[in-house]
């Protein structure tokens, strides 16, 4: 799988996990929490050289911010892919 495919398979997987965050069930909002964590912490390992630890620290409170993050990452592989 290229990092372009990564990044785009955590987005689908955190757009997924939007329909269950307003949950009123405690269990399934802790679920979400571990998974949406588990999901940031792979897109920062794996696009290390295209984030910095100030924006993690943005994406774990902004769901919105992390998408956007994404596809800026995707943009810019393209770009070294293309440079």
């Amino acid at each position: 799988m290229t990092n372009i495919e990564s990044i785009y398979e955590i987005k689908s997987a955190v757009l997924d996990l939007r329909r269950y965050s307003s949950s009123n069930s405690e269990y399934v909002s802790n679920k979400v929490k571990v998974k949406y964590r588990k999901l940031l912490d792979r897109f920062f390992r794996e696009n290390e050289s295209f984030v910095t630890p100030q924006q993690r620290q943005s994406c774990l409170h902004d769901a919105d911010y992390f998408l956007i993050l994404m596809d800026e990452v995707v943009e810019k592989s393209y770009l070294e892919l293309a440079g």
